[in-house]
């Protein structure tokens, strides 16, 4: 049974934010560039919760994938390995006029295979990005290994895997930079909003060139972005952090209920794993196995529609990143960059054939909801297993 919680979970923005939100305005510094000091005082305590030595502010996860990758010198000519269920990470290496590299999941744990990592690597590669998927961390130790032996930068894509310790370390802080989202949907949410970590201070020094004004004294020195976070976003993130650890035991209340109403199911996987890995759920996930005990794919999603759950999907985009239109229909400059025409942009059927073969398949609970949202939406999921084994 699980055990009962405190309506930690609830998205909840309340007196904390607004008071801060008050000192800002009082402040009439609205950004750390004319003094604001809620940015840095953000920067200083989620690097001390992740426990990295430099946090660098940003407007989003997407500009964070960004700049980790131009601090890795990406660029025309380059390519970079990427998951081959979580699409941003390519997304960002496309921003850079590069060509994401594919490499297939781990059937289970929906992240990164280690395995599949040496075999695409190639002259052209320079980074790593390896995401956590749905809150789960991956084998970063063994990434991190691979990616270090061939002079490789490796960037954690935290955007759903916010204070999830594996073997004693939060991820964010095992490659060389990791990237968080305070998106509206994320653990802690600012709206919009996120931010890079590291342990090199090199890399830091890096990271904020972007996180600031693209110029200096209004002279544009070199190409920089403007990816800085404002005053008001960090005063809500800081109120937000202060919770976070709760909100999160909160998330793992609710994801009990869900293990509990598959627990007796042969046909509904669990994303659990790797050992010594510490789910932060940012959703709940498992893998329909049905066809493997006559139960049909179709039967499956029209009985989770017919319950009308208001937090349960089947299939989450149905397709691996290497079929998405931008990527498919080679849409970006780069798959068009005369300095790129060694890589191989073929991506065919089977590139990665767990992706193919899980991600339509993919059972998928927003578990940000009441305790008593999240016991109710279970049960129907129980019953909706029971009626199928029928």
């Amino acid at each position: 049974m699980a055990k009962q919680g405190l309506g930690m979970s609830v998205r909840t923005y309340g007196e904390r934010e607004q008071k801060l939100l008050q000192q800002v305005l009082a402040s009439g510094k609205l950004s750390s560039l004319a003094g604001g000091k809620f940015v840095p005082e953000l920067e200083k305590k989620f690097a001390e919760a992740i426990g990295t030595k430099y946090a660098v502010a940003m407007n989003c996860c997407m500009s964070a994938l960004h700049i980790a990758l131009l601090s890795a010198e990406v660029g025309a000519g380059d390519e970079v390995i990427t998951d081959s269920e979580f699409v941003f990470g390519a997304q960002a290496v496309l921003y850079c006029n590069a060509i994401p590299v594919f490499v297939d999941i781990n059937p289970v744990t929906h992240n990164m295979n280690p395995n599949n990592i040496e075999k695409a690597i190639t002259k052209r590669t320079k980074a790593i990005i390896a995401t956590h998927a749905w809150g789960l961390p991956a084998e970063i130790d063994r990434i991190v290994e691979i990616g270090h032996k061939h002079n490789l930068l490796v960037i954690e894509d935290c955007a759903e895997s916010i204070l999830a310790p594996y073997k004693g370390r939060n991820t964010g802080n095992w490659g060389d930079i990791g990237c968080f989202s305070f998106q509206s949907s994320k653990q802690l949410s600012t709206g919009d909003g996120g931010m890079a970590t590291t342990n090199d201070e090199k890399l830091a020094k890096m990271l904020r060139q972007d996180s600031g004004a693209p110029t200096s004294g209004s002279i544009a020195y070199n190409l920089r972005y403007g990816y800085r976070m404002t005053e008001t976003t960090a005063a809500v993130g800081l109120a937000q952090l202060e919770r976070l650890p709760d909100f999160i035991e909160g998330l793992k209340i609710n994801a009990e209920y869900f293990d509990e109403a598959v627990a007796e199911c042969k046909w509904i996987e669990l994303q659990r794993g790797p050992d010594e890995a510490e789910h932060s759920f940012y959703k709940w996930a498992a893998t329909f196995k049905g066809e493997e005990y006559g139960i049909d794919r179709e039967d499956f999603k029209n009985a989770i529609e017919k319950a009308d759950f208001s937090s349960v999907s089947v299939g989450y985009t149905h397709m691996p990143n290497y079929k998405h239109s931008l990527i498919k229909e080679h849409l970006a400059y780069s798959f068009h960059c005369p300095n790129n025409k060694e890589s191989d942009i073929s991506y065919p059927e089977g590139l990665c054939p767990n992706a193919e073969h899980v991600i339509p398949r993919l059972l998928i609970v927003r578990i940000i909801q009441s305790e008593e949202t999240a016991k109710r939406e279970a049960e129907k999921l129980n019953k909706v297993i029971m009626e199928l084994e029928k």
